[in-house]
């Protein structure tokens, strides 16, 4: 599963540079430690739980100076790339206490944990959070990028694990107070489905919020699928709206031709913006179509 999804983001990420005449590349991204189904679940009931690893990974083409930092964790690590674009230089995120920055739960207020990235030249950078073959990746865009209107595009919750969630959260990556509308398309741990609910943030806090789960056994789950859910920075009176960073995901789920749940993976991209929508995508289907899935969001019914 995890070639398509990949194949997916590079695609989406060309048609975003082109529609917005932006790169992928630059100096400033914010990402967040998303939810991983080992976070909660052990792998067959071992001692595993927390086997999940966040990793970082940049691309330079010229000697670069990169500062990942949590802020408020008081966590921070400085790394050096070559200008070689072929060699990835990366950095594994903390998820220990005192600067714990995994997202292992729904958000009741905003969470701390925001991930922040700076270099001194452009860099395209990606996240990946795995744990062994249960393994998922997104590009990060640049914060030059981000808009101020999402909807989260999640799938179909099924896998063959319990603690699946589906997920998206977002981050306040401006100054000052952010203030969020959430929309969620389905029932939440702590949220009703279409009733729309504010919040308040500031930079480098994250607001997650995961699906219910619906049921299931054995090697076979569900829960929820969030897609739809509208997530939007409104004006405050402290100021204007502000921009936001949107992840979707989950925490395993399996994208299969025949239904069966034998093999699953977590899940995570980075929301594209309302602003960076379009009316034609290029795609390349994998050996036949019909074992290839489009996901099409529109923000008019009648389209």
């Amino acid at each position: 599963m995890r070639k398509p999804l990949l194949l997916i983001i590079f695609i989406f990420s060309a048609l975003f540079s082109y529609a917005q005449n932006f790169s992928n590349k630059g100096k400033e991204f914010w990402v967040a430690y998303g939810f991983h189904v080992r976070m909660a679940q052990s792998n067959g009931g071992g001692s595993n739980i927390n086997a999940q690893n966040m990793v970082l990974y940049f691309a330079t083409d010229e000697v670069t100076t990169i500062t990942i930092s949590i802020p408020s964790l008081g966590y921070s690590q400085t790394l050096t790339s070559p200008a070689t674009p072929t060699v990835l230089t990366s950095a594994v995120i903390p998820k220990a206490i005192p600067q714990d920055a995994r997202l292992t739960a729904e958000s009741t207020s905003p969470e701390d944990k925001g991930i922040h990235i700076v270099a001194d030249k452009p860099v395209v950078a990606y996240a990946h959070i795995y744990d062994g073959s249960v393994s998922g990746a997104t590009i990060l865009f640049p914060v030059n990028t981000l808009g101020k209107e999402y909807y989260s595009i999640n799938y179909t919750a099924r896998s063959n694990e319990n603690n699946s969630n589906a997920w998206f959260y977002v981050i306040a990556t401006d100054t000052g107070t952010t203030t969020v509308e959430i929309t969620p398309s389905a029932n939440t741990i702590n949220m009703t489905a279409n009733n729309t609910y504010t919040i308040n943030m500031t930079q480098g806090q994250v607001f997650n919020v995961m699906g219910q789960l619906s049921g299931g056994g054995g090697s076979f789950y569900t829960g929820v699928d969030l897609t739809g859910s509208k997530i939007k920075s409104i004006a405050s009176g402290t100021g204007a709206c502000k921009r936001i960073a949107v992840f979707s995901g989950a925490g395993k789920m399996f994208i299969s031709c025949d239904g069966s749940s034998s093999s699953s993976d977590n899940y995570m991209v980075q929301a594209f913006p309302k602003d960076a929508w379009g009316k034609k995508f290029l795609t390349v289907p994998t050996a036949s179509l019909v074992n290839n899935f489009f996901r099409i969001c529109v923000t008019n019914p009648l389209t």
